[in-house]
C-alpha cells in the first residue's frame, strides 16, 4: 500500500503543509505520549525496555492488590498506590520504571526534532526529545520543565507538561494530580489551548 492509500492521507497532506507553512497554512505542534519512548536505544542489554502505562499500571496493582484478575483505571491505581504506600514509594516506582539515564534517543527521536515544529508538547517524564534537540544541528528548541521557564522561553520549545525526570517534581501520574492539574498549573493549560488555537496538533505515542 502506498501513503496515498492510506485513509488519514488528506490528513497528512494537511500536517504537512502546516509544518513547512505552505500557503495560508497554520503552524504545527505535536502532543507526544508515552509511546513514542517505546523507540529510544538501549544503553546495556539489560536495560529494561521503556514502559507504557498499561505496564506502570500493571506492576502498581501487583504490588497493592496481589493476586486480583483483571486490570484497574491506571489513574485510580496510581492514587490508591500513593495512599497506601506514600508519595516517595511511587516517584520510586516512577524512577526504576522510567531508566531515563540508561536510554538514549533513537532515530525516530532525532528526526522528529528535526522537523519544524512550533512546539513539542510531551506528557512524557523522560529527557529523550530533548536530548535529541540537543545533537540537532537545524531547528533549535528551548525547554520548558517548569511553570516559571514559560516566561524565558520562546518557540520552538519543548514542553514538559507532567514533570520530568531527574528533578522537575511532581510528576503527574495519579486521579488527584489530574483533577487538580488545571488549577495548580493554570499557565501550563493556558499554553496549551492557544497552541490549539494557532497551530495543527498531530498526537504521537498515544493509545487513543
Amino acid at each position: 500500500m502506498s501513503i496515498e492509500e492510506i485513509p488519514d492521507y488528506p490528513a497528512l497532506q494537511q500536517l504537512g503543509r502546516a509544518l513547512w507553512k505552505i500557503g495560508k497554512a497554520r503552524g504545527a505542534a505535536i502532543l507526544v505520549g508515552a509511546g513514542f519512548t517505546k523507540n529510544a536505544e538501549r544503553v546495556h542489554s539489560n536495560t529494561p525496555e521503556p514502559p507504557l502505562w498499561t505496564d506502570i499500571a500493571r506492576v502498581m496493582q501487583e504490588r497493592i492488590y496481589p493476586g486480583v484478575v483483571g486490570q484497574k483505571d491506571p489513574l485510580r491505581l496510581a492514587e490508591e498506590f500513593k495512599v497506601l504506600l506514600g508519595e516517595p514509594a511511587l516517584e520510586g516506582l516512577i524512577r526504576d520504571m522510567v531508566r531515563d539515564e540508561e536510554w538514549l534517543p533513537g532515530d525516530l527521536h532525532k528526526s522528529l526534532v528535526k522537523l519544524p515544529w512550533t512546539d513539542i508538547l510531551t506528557t512524557n517524564w523522560d529527557t529523550l526529545i530533548e536530548r535529541a534537540a540537543l545533537e540537532n544541528l537545524g531547528q533549535t528548541y528551548e525547554t520548558v520543565r517548569c511553570l516559571s521557564d514559560i516566561a524565558t522561553t520562546r518557540a520552538p520549545r519543548v514542553v514538559k507538561l507532567h514533570g520530568s525526570l531527574p528533578s522537575n517534581r511532581p510528576f503527574i501520574v495519579s486521579e488527584e494530580d489530574y483533577r487538580t492539574y488545571p488549577r495548580l498549573f493554570a499557565p501550563f493549560v493556558n499554553l496549551v489551548q492557544q497552541t490549539l488555537l494557532e497551530n495543527e496538533l498531530c498526537l504521537l505515542g498515544f493509545s487513543g
